[in-house]
């Protein structure tokens, strides 16, 4: 099941956190605890109250019924593993930040219906499932280029050969003519701090002098 840890928090603060949480995600999937990971970014220029650091983990070990509530019962907050419930309440703790744990899916769902009814599409039209593969596939691509980069700044020469790289392995991951790949490319590009358009065109040479790796 995908639970959602919605960690209000400003642009410096987000951009820290996200690399502490990149490095403790590859940790709970070695240790399988989790399966999949969405991690994006979310603030404005001004700052806003509503900026957020959005933490989605698949977690295998809280059950997912029928019938579901977006906000997470004691039950199920039970069942999240200590050490994902323990690293994440310290971090919480040491940042002063007031976490929101939901059932990503349902809220998902309930934002799905709500645009729907407005007659306005959602990841234009995208099922959800579709949703919640594109962007957990979208997040693991950018934390391979993250991981790589922290390894070896130049390990890409151009943008051109970051672009191919991005690509190939959205193609392994989804399909060549997987319908939704330009959502999978945002959620990509969205962890990067990079437009699509320098992944798209990668002629601008601006990708590889933009992505930074926060110390």
């Amino acid at each position: 099941m995908y639970v959602h840890f919605d960690l209000p928090c400003d642009r410096q603060t987000q951009r820290r956190l996200h690399q502490k949480f990149r490095h403790k995600i590859k940790e709970w999937k070695r240790l399988g605890v989790v399966d999949r990971a969405v991690l994006t970014f979310h603030y404005s220029h001004p700052p806003k109250p509503s900026d957020s650091l959005y933490l989605c983990l698949d977690i295998p070990a809280v059950e997912e019924k029928n019938k579901r509530k977006v906000e997470l019962s004691r039950e199920k907050l039970k069942q999240i593993p200590s050490l994902v419930m323990l690293y994440i309440s310290e971090i919480c703790r040491e940042n002063r930040i007031k976490p929101r744990i939901t059932d990503f899916k349902v809220e998902t769902e309930q934002a799905k219906r709500s645009k729907e009814q407005r007659g306005e599409d959602y990841y234009d039209g995208a099922p959800l499932k579709d949703v919640l593969r594109f962007a957990s596939v979208g997040t693991k691509i950018a934390f391979e280029v993250l991981n790589r980069l922290e390894i070896n700044e130049n390990i890409w020469k151009s943008d051109m050969e970051l672009s191919r790289f991005i690509f190939l392995r959205l193609r392994d991951e989804l399909g060549a003519d997987y319908e939704w790949m330009d959502w999978a490319l945002h959620f990509v590009c969205n962890p990067l701090l990079i437009p699509e358009g320098y992944i798209v065109s990668p002629r601008l040479k601006r990708a590889i002098e933009t992505i930074t790796i926060d110390p």
